[in-house]
C-alpha cells in the first residue's frame, strides 16, 4: 500500500516541476531570461520552493482530510515580458503543463490497459493522480489571485483595478481555502465536475473512486506524509546551506524583497551580500535590476558593469546594461553592450525590436544595423 503514496507523490512532484518550468520557459521566450539566472529552467524542485505553496497549504489540506502534496513558485520579471500576450502566455504555460501531464497519464486508460474491474493498486493510484492533475489545472485556472487563471486576464485589466487585485492576492488562498472548507456545495460542485472531466478521459469511474478509498487508508497517508516529511528535509538542508553562506542569505532576503517591489530595501541587502562577497554575481545583476525599477540609471549601470566584469558571459546583465544606456541616449555604450549581449543569446535581437527602452535611440543606424543583421 505505501508504494501507492510514494507513487503518487513522485508524480505529483515530477508534474509540479513541469509546471512551474512551463511559467519559466515561456518568461525566457517571452524576454525575461533573468528565469534563467534564477535556476528555473531546470527541474530541481528545490528551485521552485516557496515557503507558502511548497509547506503551508500541503499542511492545510491535509488538515482538511486530504493529502499533503507541496507546491511551487517562480518569480517572473514581467516588466522585461515584450507584451500582454506574453504576460497572459506565462501564466497560461503552468496549467497547460499540468494539462498534457494529464493527457499522457490517461493514455493506458484510453488504451483500454485497464477496465473498471481493474483493482490492482497501480491503476487506482494512477487515476488518482490523474485526478489531482485535473484538479490542479481546474483550480489554477480560477481567475482568483495569486492563481493562474488571474495571471492569463491581469495584464489586460487596468493597472487600478490590478492594483486593488494585486493587494487582495495575499489572501487569495485563504479565500479559496474557506471557500471549500465553509460553503460545501461549492466543494461538491468542483470535485463533481473534476469526476466527470476525468470520465470523459477515460479514466473508469470505479477505479476512480476505488483510488480515493485507496487514499483514505491510514497506510497509504502515512507513506505520503513520509514523503513529504522527506521533502521538508531537503528543503531545510538547501536552506541550511544558505545559513552557511550568509551572503547567500542576504541575497536571498534582497531577491524575494526585490519580488515584493521593495526595491529600496532589496538593494540594502544586495549591497551587504556584496560587502562579504565582492565577486558575488547576481547579487550585483539583481542590485542593477532594483536600480533600473527605481530610475536610477546611473548605479545601475555601475551594478551591471561589475556584474559583466565578474560573469561576461551573463546575456541578461549585458542586455540591461544596453538598456540603461539607451535610456541614458548614450548610444555607442548602448550598441556595444546590446551587440555583447545578442553575441550570447542571439534571440535578444528580436526582443530589442519592440523593447521600449530603445525607443530614444531607435532610429539611430547603428541600432538598425545591429537588430535587422543575422547573428
Amino acid at each position: 500500500m505505501w508504494l501507492a503514496g510514494l507513487f503518487v507523490f513522485l508524480g505529483w512532484m515530477l508534474s509540479l516541476c513541469l509546471h512551474e518550468f512551463g511559467h519559466a520557459i515561456v518568461a525566457y521566450l517571452g524576454g525575461d531570461t533573468s528565469v534563467k539566472d534564477k535556476g528555473y529552467l531546470t527541474l530541481n524542485p528545490l528551485n521552485y520552493t516557496d515557503p507558502g505553496l511548497s509547506l503551508m497549504m500541503p499542511m492545510i489540506f491535509l488538515l482538511m482530510g486530504g493529502i499533503a502534496l507541496p507546491g511551487g513558485a517562480v518569480y517572473i520579471d514581467h516588466s522585461r515580458l515584450r507584451n500582454r500576450w506574453w504576460d497572459s502566455a506565462v501564466s497560461a504555460a503552468g496549467p497547460l503543463a499540468n494539462a498534457m501531464v494529464t493527457l499522457v497519464l490517461a493514455i493506458p486508460f484510453w488504451l483500454g490497459l485497464a477496465t473498471e474491474l481493474s483493482t490492482h493498486w497501480f491503476w487506482s493510484s494512477l487515476a488518482f493522480l490523474i485526478f489531482l492533475e485535473i484538479f490542479a489545472v481546474v483550480l489554477n485556472l480560477l481567475p482568483i489571485p495569486p492563481l493562474d487563471g488571474y495571471g492569463i486576464i491581469r495584464p489586460w485589466l487596468p493597472e487600478k483595478i490590478q492594483h486593488r487585485f494585486n493587494q487582495f492576492g495575499k489572501y487569495g488562498i485563504w479565500f479559496i481555502f474557506g471557500l471549500l472548507w465553509f460553503v460545501p456545495a461549492a466543494g461538491r460542485f468542483l470535485w463533481n465536475f473534476v469526476y466527470r472531466i476525468a470520465v470523459i478521459l477515460k479514466v473508469p469511474f470505479d477505479t476512480l473512486y476505488e483510488g480515493s478509498l485507496l487514499f483514505d487508508k491510514p497506510q497509504v497517508k502515512l507513506s505520503l506524509i513520509i514523503a513529504f516529511m522527506g521533502f521538508l528535509w531537503l528543503i531545510k538542508r538547501h536552506e541550511d546551506q544558505r545559513k552557511n553562506s550568509p551572503e547567500l542569505t542576504l541575497y536571498h532576503q534582497g531577491y524575494q524583497l526585490e519580488s515584493d517591489k521593495y526595491y529600496e530595501e532589496a538593494i540594502a541587502a544586495y549591497d551587504q551580500a556584496i560587502e562579504i562577497k565582492p565577486d558575488f554575481y547576481e547579487a550585483w545583476y539583481h542590485q542593477g535590476n532594483s536600480l533600473y525599477q527605481l530610475r536610477r540609471y546611473e548605479e545601475a549601470i555601475t551594478s551591471y558593469n561589475r556584474a559583466v566584469y565578474i560573469h561576461p558571459n551573463g546575456s541578461s546583465a549585458w542586455y540591461n546594461l544596453a538598456c540603461c544606456y539607451a535610456l541614458q541616449g548614450n548610444i555607442n555604450q548602448a550598441i556595444k553592450s546590446l551587440e555583447q549581449a545578442i553575441k550570447l543569446e542571439p534571440d535578444l535581437r528580436s526582443r530589442a525590436k519592440t523593447d521600449p527602452d530603445f525607443d530614444r535611440i531607435r532610429e539611430n543606424p547603428l541600432f538598425k544595423n545591429l537588430i535587422v543583421k543575422e547573428g
